[in-house]
């Protein structure tokens, strides 16, 4: 069993356990990391893309490749207001993330993304 089968099927639920609470919670719990999100969450497309533009750089460092447990930020519909977390499981990487369109996390091939509408932008590693 990999630590991301524990958050599979969770329901989405707007500004309570959304991409962000997702990404938290695995640093949480998985990676032991006390990351401080921020509380109130902006709605909408603009919304949420103003806030991770706004936090990214306090709360995560740019890294050049993916890995197990951290974050990576993703372009949806033109802009940047995704972040799921990295996994590596069964020879290949994953994503893991909290899913509006399918209304729970879900664990998707990194290779596969770009058909499912998300554009990585780039991998991170929490600050603390």
């Amino acid at each position: 069993m990999h630590w991301s089968d524990a958050y599979l099927g969770r329901p989405y639920l707007e500004g309570e356990f959304d991409c962000a609470a997702l990404a938290g919670a695995v640093a949480r719990e998985v990676l032991g990391l006390a990351v401080t999100l921020p509380g109130e969450r902006l709605a909408g497309l603009r919304g949420m893309s103003a806030q991770v533009a706004a936090h990214k750089e306090a709360l995560a460092a740019r890294a050049g490749e993916p890995a197990d447990g951290q974050p990576l930020l993703m372009i949806a519909r033109g802009r940047l207001n995704h972040i799921g977390v990295a996994c590596w499981l069964a020879g290949e990487w994953w994503v893991l993330h909290a899913d509006r369109g399918a209304g729970m996390v879900v664990r998707q091939r990194l290779r596969e993304l770009e058909r499912l509408g998300y554009t990585i932008e780039g991998y991170y590693r929490w600050r603390e």
